[in-house]
Protein backbone atom coordinates (compact mmCIF):
# COMPACT_ATOMS: atom_id res chain seq x y z
CA UNK A 1 0.00 0.00 0.00
CA UNK A 2 1.38 3.40 -1.04
CA UNK A 3 1.00 6.08 1.60
CA UNK A 4 0.71 9.82 1.15
CA UNK A 5 4.15 10.15 2.72
CA UNK A 6 5.65 7.88 0.06
CA UNK A 7 3.94 9.82 -2.73
CA UNK A 8 5.24 13.08 -1.31
CA UNK A 9 8.81 11.75 -1.14
CA UNK A 10 8.63 10.50 -4.73
CA UNK A 11 7.25 13.85 -5.89
CA UNK A 12 10.01 15.78 -4.11
CA UNK A 13 12.65 13.46 -5.57
CA UNK A 14 11.23 14.03 -9.06
CA UNK A 15 11.21 17.81 -8.62
CA UNK A 16 14.78 17.74 -7.32
CA UNK A 17 15.94 15.64 -10.29
CA UNK A 18 14.23 18.06 -12.69
CA UNK A 19 15.90 21.10 -11.10
CA UNK A 20 19.30 19.40 -11.23
CA UNK A 21 18.76 18.62 -14.92
CA UNK A 22 17.80 22.25 -15.69
CA UNK A 23 20.70 23.48 -13.56
CA UNK A 24 23.19 21.32 -15.45
CA UNK A 25 21.94 22.33 -18.91
CA UNK A 26 22.80 25.99 -18.28
CA UNK A 27 26.21 25.34 -16.68
CA UNK A 28 29.59 24.01 -17.73
CA UNK A 29 30.57 20.60 -16.39
CA UNK A 30 33.84 18.81 -15.72
CA UNK A 31 34.26 15.16 -14.77
CA UNK A 32 37.58 14.30 -13.12
CA UNK A 33 38.33 10.58 -13.16
CA UNK A 34 41.49 8.61 -12.52
CA UNK A 35 43.91 7.58 -9.82
CA UNK A 36 46.41 9.02 -7.40
CA UNK A 37 48.85 6.32 -8.44
CA UNK A 38 52.08 6.53 -6.48
CA UNK A 39 54.85 8.51 -4.87
CA UNK A 40 58.52 8.02 -5.65
CA UNK A 41 61.96 9.25 -4.59
CA UNK A 42 60.90 9.88 -0.99
CA UNK A 43 63.86 8.75 1.13
CA UNK A 44 61.72 7.52 4.01
CA UNK A 45 62.15 4.05 5.57
CA UNK A 46 58.63 4.07 7.02
CA UNK A 47 55.21 3.78 5.40
CA UNK A 48 53.75 6.72 3.49
CA UNK A 49 50.18 7.84 2.90
CA UNK A 50 48.75 10.89 1.18
CA UNK A 51 45.93 13.24 2.09
CA UNK A 52 44.43 15.11 -0.85
CA UNK A 53 41.95 17.92 -1.29
CA UNK A 54 40.33 19.33 -4.44
CA UNK A 55 39.75 23.08 -4.26
CA UNK A 56 37.78 25.29 -6.64
CA UNK A 57 36.54 28.86 -6.82
CA UNK A 58 33.17 30.16 -5.58
CA UNK A 59 31.56 29.70 -9.01
CA UNK A 60 32.09 25.93 -8.85
CA UNK A 61 29.79 23.38 -7.21
CA UNK A 62 30.62 19.73 -6.52
CA UNK A 63 27.55 17.65 -7.37
CA UNK A 64 29.03 14.16 -6.98
CA UNK A 65 32.12 12.58 -5.49
CA UNK A 66 34.29 13.57 -2.54
CA UNK A 67 36.61 16.58 -2.61
CA UNK A 68 38.86 15.21 0.16
CA UNK A 69 40.33 11.83 0.91
CA UNK A 70 43.27 9.75 2.04
CA UNK A 71 45.19 6.88 0.48
CA UNK A 72 46.23 3.65 2.12
CA UNK A 73 49.55 3.49 3.98
CA UNK A 74 52.27 1.57 2.13
CA UNK A 75 56.03 1.10 2.16
CA UNK A 76 58.37 1.83 -0.71
CA UNK A 77 59.74 -0.94 -2.92
CA UNK A 78 63.39 -1.25 -3.94
CA UNK A 79 62.86 1.47 -6.58
CA UNK A 80 61.47 3.89 -3.95
CA UNK A 81 57.93 3.59 -5.36
CA UNK A 82 55.01 3.70 -2.93
CA UNK A 83 51.94 2.33 -4.74
CA UNK A 84 48.55 3.76 -3.69
CA UNK A 85 46.21 3.57 -6.72
CA UNK A 86 43.66 5.74 -4.93
CA UNK A 87 40.58 6.19 -7.18
CA UNK A 88 39.37 9.70 -8.02
CA UNK A 89 35.87 10.45 -9.32
CA UNK A 90 34.40 13.98 -9.11
CA UNK A 91 31.80 15.95 -11.03
CA UNK A 92 31.78 19.76 -10.89
CA UNK A 93 29.46 22.31 -12.49
CA UNK A 94 30.38 25.96 -12.93
CA UNK A 95 29.10 29.34 -14.07
CA UNK A 96 32.51 30.23 -15.55
CA UNK A 97 36.12 29.17 -15.87
CA UNK A 98 37.50 31.34 -13.08
CA UNK A 99 38.69 29.39 -10.04
CA UNK A 100 39.53 26.25 -12.03
CA UNK A 101 39.90 23.19 -9.73
CA UNK A 102 43.23 22.35 -8.12
CA UNK A 103 44.43 19.41 -6.09
CA UNK A 104 46.45 19.96 -2.91
CA UNK A 105 48.53 17.05 -1.62
CA UNK A 106 50.11 16.26 1.73
CA UNK A 107 52.36 13.21 2.14
CA UNK A 108 52.67 11.78 5.64
CA UNK A 109 55.11 9.27 7.11
CA UNK A 110 53.82 6.61 9.53
CA UNK A 111 56.24 4.71 11.76
CA UNK A 112 55.83 1.41 13.63
CA UNK A 113 54.70 3.21 16.80
CA UNK A 114 51.78 4.88 15.02
CA UNK A 115 53.40 8.30 14.95
CA UNK A 116 52.95 10.35 11.78
CA UNK A 117 54.43 13.56 10.44
CA UNK A 118 54.36 15.46 7.17
CA UNK A 119 57.17 14.76 4.69
CA UNK A 120 55.88 16.60 1.63
CA UNK A 121 53.48 19.24 0.32
CA UNK A 122 52.44 19.67 -3.29
CA UNK A 123 49.73 21.08 -5.53
CA UNK A 124 48.80 21.39 -9.19
CA UNK A 125 46.01 22.67 -11.39
CA UNK A 126 43.67 20.12 -12.90
CA UNK A 127 44.27 20.02 -16.69
CA UNK A 128 41.89 22.20 -18.71
CA UNK A 129 41.98 19.98 -21.81
CA UNK A 130 39.87 16.83 -22.21
CA UNK A 131 41.47 13.41 -22.36
CA UNK A 132 44.07 11.47 -20.43
CA UNK A 133 46.84 13.22 -18.49
CA UNK A 134 49.81 11.82 -16.57
CA UNK A 135 50.78 14.43 -13.98
CA UNK A 136 53.94 14.67 -11.89
CA UNK A 137 53.64 16.80 -8.75
CA UNK A 138 56.95 17.80 -7.09
CA UNK A 139 56.74 17.88 -3.29
CA UNK A 140 58.59 19.99 -0.74
CA UNK A 141 58.74 20.77 2.97
CA UNK A 142 59.90 23.81 4.95
CA UNK A 143 63.64 23.39 5.45
CA UNK A 144 65.37 23.26 8.82
CA UNK A 145 67.28 26.54 9.15
CA UNK A 146 69.13 26.12 12.45
CA UNK A 147 71.62 23.54 13.71
CA UNK A 148 69.22 22.61 16.52
CA UNK A 149 66.41 21.87 14.07
CA UNK A 150 68.71 19.79 11.87
CA UNK A 151 69.92 17.72 14.83
CA UNK A 152 66.36 17.22 16.05
CA UNK A 153 65.28 15.91 12.65
CA UNK A 154 68.35 13.66 12.42
CA UNK A 155 67.88 11.94 15.79
CA UNK A 156 64.16 12.27 16.54
CA UNK A 157 62.63 12.51 13.08
CA UNK A 158 59.73 14.64 11.97
CA UNK A 159 59.84 17.83 9.96
CA UNK A 160 58.71 21.43 10.01
CA UNK A 161 55.01 21.83 9.19
CA UNK A 162 53.06 24.75 7.80
CA UNK A 163 50.79 26.56 10.23
CA UNK A 164 48.71 27.80 7.28
CA UNK A 165 48.29 25.13 4.60
CA UNK A 166 46.73 27.65 2.17
CA UNK A 167 50.29 28.62 1.27
CA UNK A 168 50.65 25.30 -0.59
CA UNK A 169 48.45 26.44 -3.49
CA UNK A 170 49.24 30.17 -3.28
CA UNK A 171 52.47 30.57 -5.20
CA UNK A 172 52.70 34.29 -4.40
CA UNK A 173 53.52 33.48 -0.75
CA UNK A 174 55.87 30.55 -1.39
CA UNK A 175 58.88 32.74 -2.13
CA UNK A 176 59.00 33.74 1.56
CA UNK A 177 59.70 30.15 2.61
CA UNK A 178 63.01 28.33 2.77
CA UNK A 179 62.04 24.92 1.38
CA UNK A 180 63.62 21.56 0.69
CA UNK A 181 62.70 19.36 -2.28
CA UNK A 182 61.37 15.89 -1.47
CA UNK A 183 59.89 13.23 -3.75
CA UNK A 184 57.19 13.32 -6.41
CA UNK A 185 53.59 12.17 -6.74
CA UNK A 186 52.12 10.73 -9.92
CA UNK A 187 48.47 11.10 -10.91
CA UNK A 188 46.69 9.70 -13.94
CA UNK A 189 43.68 11.89 -14.69
CA UNK A 190 40.92 11.66 -17.31
CA UNK A 191 39.05 14.90 -18.02
CA UNK A 192 35.58 15.07 -19.57
CA UNK A 193 34.20 18.55 -20.36
CA UNK A 194 30.70 19.65 -21.32
CA UNK A 195 29.03 22.97 -22.22
CA UNK A 196 32.25 25.00 -22.05
CA UNK A 197 31.62 26.31 -25.58
CA UNK A 198 29.00 28.69 -24.19
CA UNK A 199 31.84 30.46 -22.35
CA UNK A 200 33.89 30.79 -25.52
CA UNK A 201 36.22 27.89 -24.68
CA UNK A 202 37.28 25.71 -27.61
CA UNK A 203 39.60 22.70 -27.74
CA UNK A 204 41.39 21.42 -30.82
Amino acid sequence: MVTNSTNKQQCLAGVRALWIWIFKISMAEIHILGQLQRSYNFNEPNSLFCRYSFQAGPNWSLISGYSEGQTISAKADYKKNVIWNQPIDLHYVSKGIQGWPKIVLQVNCLDSLGRSWIVGYGSCNIPAAPGQHLIKVPCWVPAATTVTDKLRQMFIGGAHELSQTDIVNLGCDRFKLNTQSKGDIELRIYIILRNFNQFGVEYK
